[in-house]
């Protein structure tokens, strides 16, 4: 399992999820919440380790920044390609950079929606997994 690989469990049911496979086997999976009207936020992403630094997780990811509302299984709305929105997630350990890369920005832990602001509060492995906030702003004008 890819995010077990990585000390994390499944958020949600396995119908929510956004997977990449090849050849019948699951190479990396994502899951996408709707916390407002223009607003989301990225669960989890996670790819094999054995397929780091291949461009799975930059596919995936690019994917789920074209439009946020068709990767959430229960989305409030559509949305429109192009449309503005924000896309947040926490980046643990060294994430940070893959994310920045891809466009994401350091932010406060406050401007995470709720639950997510609180999620790493009794974790006890926050010292060591140095979570980050970050978030992205997409769409046009953005």
């Amino acid at each position: 399992m890819i995010l077990a690989e990585y000390g994390m469990g499944i958020p949600g049911r396995i119908e929510e999820q956004l997977v990449v496979k090849a050849g019948g086997q699951v190479l990396a999976g994502a899951k996408v919440a709707q916390t407002g009207a223009d607003r989301f936020f990225l669960e989890v992403l996670g790819v094999r380790k054995e397929y780091l630094a291949q461009g799975i997780g930059r596919l995936l990811l690019g994917e789920i920044l074209k439009n946020p509302w068709r990767c959430c299984r229960h989305s409030a709305q559509d949305g429109q390609a192009g449309g503005r929105f924000e896309l947040a997630t926490l980046a643990r350990g060294g994430a940070g950079a893959f994310y920045e890369k891809m466009g994401f920005a350091a932010c406060r832990m406050e401007e995470l929606p709720d639950p997510y602001r609180e999620q790493c509060d009794a974790c006890p492995e926050k010292k060591a997994c140095q979570p980050v906030p970050m978030i992205y702003a997409g769409g046009n004008g953005a």
